[in-house]
Parts: structure tokens; C-alpha cells; sequence
């Protein structure tokens, strides 16, 4: 990775001092940046692994290059124009006929061409200066603005006082990301599990030096700082960075491929996509929750057998319930199961003994401790879950919201949670007394001989719903969570990478799905009849009122069917047109993709709009737009084959579905289209044109896939055809 040392960068230099890259067994070289770098040059032909850039990327996706975006750390870009107060520069027109300092991607910026050019702006109006990184060239007058980071120059300028104007995209409403991550397919190709093990630890280092920007910029400070930057500069950038990564909204990292396409279509507009390029935005950006594994590691799943070992008596963790084996394990060894495609064995083991029925499996077990430390010959997987620890009393003890209150008491604690040195230098003024079972915790508890026992959240809970104590109750719950491990023997090390994979493709809803399962388990009791009479006879009789007016009501029931049939009819036709309306029209369209995938079929679509319909409104009334809406529709309805379907999609713009057409027969389709438009006559002496846009329904599309690589295609087609008018 290459650049100049600074807080934008301080989420790798955490993932590599806090060992986050370490953990994954990846060792990684910062590299920094320098004048004769070009970063995409590197990571293509692997002289680097991985790089930062900018939306420029996109630019260079058009010209061919195999990239993978990872991550986005900025959701909204720091970099901005600055220029001096008394230089006047107020609005990106004043920058006509003015030196501008700015890089060569900085120039490609979606964010800050989008600014300009909305301003009626063009960059061959602005003079263009190699940057020198130095802001007193801007002091010094040695340039007109300059480009840099929001996170970065303001600081030095209000720290001597200069007054200064910004020119920022986010104020003129451009939005557009920012320390883009990004790979090489051929990394992600060979090395998938690397690429997104690296995705991942730099994320988590991400999070850290946000969530303690102090503590980042003194590292930064010691060990990262050419740039010779005071601690105060690094603090100031940290906060400034750590907004535009919208941490707080849980978007750190996020990629959304609806704002991709709005820089595809932005520098298509430009003309920047020379080649008149397409391709799928899914395709560039990496799939977090897809798990990739490499040759090696996918032999390795097909020639083993996986045995999870699991106790019969663990509520809720491993239990059996109507002699089925369930509980929070069970279900999270299905989920990994589920995501590697692969049947997962489970061995039950009663009083240590164990069932050696796969006994040529590769064996792994659940681990519950609060620090990841393996005993020696083993190894624990990432973690899967976190249970929470809570304190329990009596039901006459009040809610407790700091256990540091309590003094002189008596608290048991299951030695299993391996947990009373850790409580007891945080309160040393309780007596935290070990515990070998449940059962005894809870005899204690009844009898007074303890003030409260801790616990974790799940078996306790379980054990006062099964046993119905009413008596007892969960008071409050402990700053100490449990992790839920799996241990794999030291040999089996490979198995381990492959369950990292799949625990670290874990979204928070799979986690909280299976835990809130396990809240509350029905333990069968005994059948009470007479209770359950007691209910049935009511609803007997309310189900024999129910019918007696469901009777009487048939007739008025039946009148109404026959109106909403008429009604339905109605909804499904557009009412100028009378062809189907876009509700119907994308209806049918789901239907034809769903059934394209199903039977492996052909299926089309053309979307197109009016060109210049705006114009004929304006300049020649509605009226004549209404005749040329309905001409139109009527003409192609009338010119596409019976199982086509065509619909308006909303003002001048139409949508055709072609079911079991190819790419080929449907440009005929368009082209015999266009000639029958060509002869429609109007009332006034006017000659209309329409844009079409063709893609076909490959197995991956979604009805909002197959609509933008239409609309893409429309697009191109009218830039082209503005081009070629000029």
C-alpha cells in the first residue's frame, strides 16, 4: 500500500501494531508514497498487494483494469478546493482563468469535477499546477487554490490565523467516497481467503483508531510522521476523518453499488469512458458475506469429514429436547455448514465418554473463556458469539446498577467462568466465593448463605423458567462478556482458516436469530383437557356466528368480486396509453426473469424514452405530447409479437419484455421498431426519435440489475447520438 504517512491512513498502522493482520498470519509492509508511485501500476502487475485510491478507480475500470473494491473508509470525501479569503474565491466559478494545485487523480475526482462542472465550470477554464503538498505556496500567492484534505491544511491555516475560503462538493450536494481499498482480481482470484482477511483486520483497525483517536495519533505521532505533523494536527485530523467515515451510522467501510453506478454514469457523462465500456457494478466490489476459499483450501473441505463433539446436557448451548440434540452450538455448526456448502457431522458425548462414530473425522469443540488463550496442541477460532454475564438475586433485592456498592457480601460464581480474580480486583470489597454447579449456586442463593451468584445470561435463565423459580430473578448484568470459541487441534490448522472464513461471513442478524431463539425454551408439561375445553367452547361458538354472517354476506361478497375484477383491469392499464402501467408492466418483468432462471430460457428487455419530449411539451403543449405518447405505444404494441409485453414506465420512458430473445434478435427487434416509428404522422409537422436501450437477463440479475444495464445502455445510446449532433 503506498501514500504519506498521516491519520488518513491510521487504520492499517493500528491493524499492523495491534497485531490485527498478525492474527489472520498476514505480514504486511506499509509502503509510502512517492513521486514516481503509480499505485494502480503496482497492485495490477502485484508489486503491491493492495491500495488506496480514489473514484478515479472507476476511470481505470473503464480502461480495462481488473480491480476489486474492498472497502470505502470515507463515505463522504475530505478532499476540498482552499484558497485564500482575500483571493476571492467564493463559488467554483471564480476559479476560471485561476491556478489551481491539484493532483492527477484529484483532477479525475468524482466529487470535485461534480462541483465544478455543475457550476458551469470546465477544467480547460482553470489553470492547472503539479501540486507540491506545500499550503505556503498557497500562502505565498504561488497558486490560486489548491486541493487538499478538510482533515489536513485548515488546520494549519487557522492555527496562524490566515483566513481562508472552502470550496466543498458535499455543500453543492456530491457525495462520493473516499480511501477506497482495493485489490487486483488476480489477489482475489488466488489468494480469496487473504484478500478478505485483510479486508477484515483493517476494518477492525479502522474501528480502534476511531473509536480512540488520542491514543492513534500518538502512534502516528512516534512512528508514522514524516511530515513531522504536532500531535494536536493528527488529534484535529482524526476527528475530522472520523465523521466523514460515518462510523457512527455503521457505514465504515460500506460500498453501495447504487452509488457506484451514480460515478460510473458521472464520468460516462464527461466522456472519460472513452472505450464506451460496460460492466456490472457487483462485479468490482468484494462480497463480504460471500465466502471465497482458495484451490487448496476447498480440496481440503471435499476430502475431510467435521465432527463437532458436543455434551447432551448443556442447556440451552447443547441439550436434547424430545430426543432431539438443539441448543445455540447445534445451530451455529449448521450455520457454518450452510455457508460452506458442506454436511457437518455432531458426536455426542455423555459423562466424557466419547461416541467414536466418525472417528476419522477432523474433530473441533466449543470454547467459552473471556481471553482467547488455546491450551497448547490447540487453536481457537475466530470468535462466534458473546454471551452476557449477569448477576442473579433474590427476587426482595433491589435492581443493582454498580456492584462497587455492594460491601462486605458474599457472591457466588460458577468456576467454570474462570472469572473471580478478574471480578475480585474490580471490587475488592466483595467476597467472590467459587461455585462447582448450578445447582448448588442456586440451594445457596435460596437459603441466604449468598447475597447473589453470577452467571451467564442463557443457562441461568433457562434454569429459573425450567425449574420455575419465581423466587429469583436476573438483577443486572456485568461489563464482562463471554466468547464463544471453536478449538481445533494445532494440525488441523487449515480447517481453522476455513472457519474464519465462514464465522467472519456471520451478518448480525444469523447471530441474533439463533441467540434470541434460546431465550425462552417450552418445556413440555401435562395435558390439563379441562383447560382446554374451557377455551375450545368459546371459539366453537364465535366460529358459528362467524359462519351465520359469512352466509348472509356471500351475496354482497360475491357483487363485490365482480367489481374488483372490473377495478383490477383498470389498475393494470396506464390511463393515457392503455397499455400496462409500470406496477404491471415490472410485474410481469420479475415474472419473466424468475422464469428465465428456472427453465435456463432467453429473456430481453428493451427500455427507451423520447428524445427531446421535454421540448415538444414545452414549446408545443401537452396536447400534442399526449398524441405523442399514445401514437407511440399504440405503434409498438402493435409491432412487437403477442408473448412481448410492453408498458409505460413513467413519463415519456417505456419498458418491452422479450421472453426467449437473444441480444441479436432483439436489436432487430429495435431496428424494425424504429422504422415503423419513423413513419407515424402527428398533427403538427414534427419528427420524433426514441433512445433504446438492450440487455439480456444473465443469471445473476435481479429486476433492478437487467433495469440499470438497460438504462446504461439507453444512456450510452443518447451520449452518443449528443455527440454525434455536435
Amino acid at each position: 500500500m503506498d501514500w504519506l504517512h498521516q491519520f488518513q491512513f491510521a487504520g492499517y498502522y493500528i491493524a499492523k501494531e495491534k497485531g490485527y493482520y498478525n492474527n489472520f498470519g498476514l505480514d504486511v509492509d506499509i509502503k509510502e508514497f512517492n513521486s514516481d508511485s503509480n499505485i494502480l501500476k503496482n497492485v495490477t502487475e502485484n508489486e503491491a498487494t493492495y491500495g488506496i485510491g480514489k473514484s478515479s478507480l472507476i476511470i481505470d475500470k473503464f480502461n480495462g483494469n481488473n480491480l476489486v473494491l474492498l472497502s470505502s473508509i470515507y463515505q463522504t470525501s475530505p478532499m476540498v478546493l482552499i484558497s485564500l479569503k482575500d483571493s476571492n474565491i467564493q463559488t467554483p466559478k471564480d476559479l476560471k482563468n485561476k491556478n489551481l494545485m491539484i493532483t492527477d487523480d484529484a483532477i479525475s475526482s468524482a466529487a470535485i469535477n461534480s462541483m465544478i462542472i455543475s457550476q458551469g465550470i470546465k477544467l480547460d477554464d482553470i489553470k492547472i499546477q503539479k501540486h507540491s503538498f506545500d499550503i505556503n505556496d498557497l500562502i505565498n500567492k504561488k497558486t490560486d487554490a489548491m486541493a487538499c484534505f478538510l482533515s489536513n491544511e485548515p488546520y494549519k491555516l487557522e492555527k496562524e490565523n490566515i483566513k481562508f475560503n472552502v470550496l466543498n462538493p458535499h455543500d453543492y450536494n456530491f457525495d462520493f467516497y473516499e480511501g477506497i481499498l482495493y485489490t487486483s482480481q488476480d489477489e482475489l482470484i488466488k489468494n480469496p481467503s487473504r484478500v478478505q482477511n485483510f479486508n477484515k483486520a483493517s476494518l477492525k483497525g479502522w474501528e480502534y483508531a476511531f473509536n480512540n483517536i488520542e491514543e492513534t495519533a500518538k502512534l502516528i505521532y512516534e512512528k508514522y510522521n514524516p511530515l513531522n505533523k504536532s500531535l494536536d494536527a493528527l488529534i484535529y485530523e482524526g476527528n475530522i476523518l472520523k465523521k466523514l467515515s460515518k462510523i457512527d451510522e455503521g457505514l465504515l467501510g460500506d460500498i453501495n453499488p447504487k452509488n457506484i453506478d451514480e460515478i460510473k454514469r458521472f464520468f460516462s457523462f464527461l466522456g472519460l469512458n472513452k472505450q464506451n465500456t460496460m460492466f456490472d457494478t457487483n462485479s468490482i466490489i468484494l462480497d463480504k458475506m460471500n465466502i471465497l476459499l482458495n484451490d487448496n483450501e476447498i480440496k481440503y473441505l471435499e476430502d475431510n469429514n467435521f465432527t463437532l463433539l458436543v455434551k447432551d446436557n448443556n442447556v440451552p448451548f447443547s441439550f436434547k429436547l424430545t430426543n432431539q440434540l438443539t441448543g445455540i452450538e447445534i445451530d451455529f455448526w449448521d450455520l457454518i455448514s450452510e455457508k460452506l456448502s458442506k454436511p457437518f457431522n455432531i458426536e455426542e458425548t455423555i459423562d466424557n465418554k466419547m461416541f467414536n462414530i466418525f472417528s476419522n473425522s477432523v474433530k473441533v469443540q466449543f470454547v467459552y473463556t473471556f481471553d482467547k488463550k488455546s491450551k497448547d496442541g490447540y487453536l481457537l477460532s475466530e470468535s462466534i458469539a458473546q454471551i452476557p454475564i449477569v448477576l442473579v438475586t433474590k427476587n426482595d433485592k433491589n435492581f443493582i446498577t454498580d456492584l462497587s456498592t455492594l460491601k462486605n457480601v458474599q457472591i457466588g460464581v460458577l468456576e467454570n467462568l474462570e472469572i473471580i480474580s478478574t471480578l475480585q480486583k474490580e471490587y475488592p470489597n466483595i467476597n467472590f466465593i467459587p461455585l462447582n454447579s448450578i445447582e448448588t449456586a442456586l440451594t445457596k442463593l435460596k437459603k441466604n448463605e449468598i447475597f447473589a451468584l453470577v452467571d451467564n445470561i442463557y443457562t441461568i435463565s433457562h434454569k429459573i423458567n425450567k425449574e420455575h423459580l419465581n423466587s429469583i430473578k436476573i438483577n443486572t448484568l456485568l461489563n464482562h462478556k463471554l466468547n464463544a470459541y471453536l478449538q481445533v487441534e494445532e494440525k488441523n490448522k487449515l480447517f481453522l482458516n476455513i472457519l474464519n472464513s465462514a464465522i467472519n461471513r456471520f451478518s448480525k442478524e444469523d447471530k441474533s436469530n439463533i441467540l434470541n431463539s434460546y431465550q425462552f425454551i417450552l418445556y413440555p408439561k401435562e395435558i390439563d383437557f379441562y383447560f382446554i375445553a374451557k377455551i375450545l367452547i368459546p371459539f366453537i361458538l364465535l366460529l358459528i356466528i362467524f359462519v351465520y354472517f359469512n352466509l348472509k354476506l356471500k351475496k354482497e361478497i360475491r357483487r363485490r368480486v365482480e367489481v374488483e375484477l372490473k377495478l383490477s383491469e383498470l389498475a393494470n392499464n396506464d390511463s393515457l396509453t392503455n397499455i400496462f402501467n409500470r406496477r404491471k408492466i415490472e410485474e410481469l418483468c420479475e415474472l419473466e426473469i424468475e422464469r428465465t432462471k428456472r427453465y435456463k430460457n432467453d429473456l430481453s428487455i428493451i427500455f427507451f424514452d423520447i428524445n427531446d419530449f421535454k421540448k415538444i411539451n414545452d414549446s408545443l403543449g401537452h396536447h400534442l405530447g399526449d398524441e405523442v405518447l399514445v401514437k407511440i405505444a399504440n405503434t409498438i404494441e402493435r409491432n412487437i409479437r403477442t408473448t412481448d409485453s410492453i408498458g409505460r414506465w413513467g413519463g415519456d420512458e417505456f419498458l418491452i419484455i422479450l421472453p426467449q430473445t437473444n441480444l441479436s434478435l432483439c436489436e432487430k427487434i429495435v431496428s424494425n421498431l424504429e422504422e415503423q416509428l419513423s413513419k407515424i404522422t402527428f398533427s403538427e409537422d414534427i419528427k420524433v426519435t426514441c433512445s433504446f436501450g438492450v440487455t439480456t437477463c444473465e443469471s445473476y440479475d435481479d429486476l433492478d440489475s437487467l433495469l440499470k444495464k438497460a438504462d446504461e445502455s439507453m444512456y450510452l445510446k443518447k451520449t452518443t447520438l449528443k455527440k454525434s449532433r455536435i
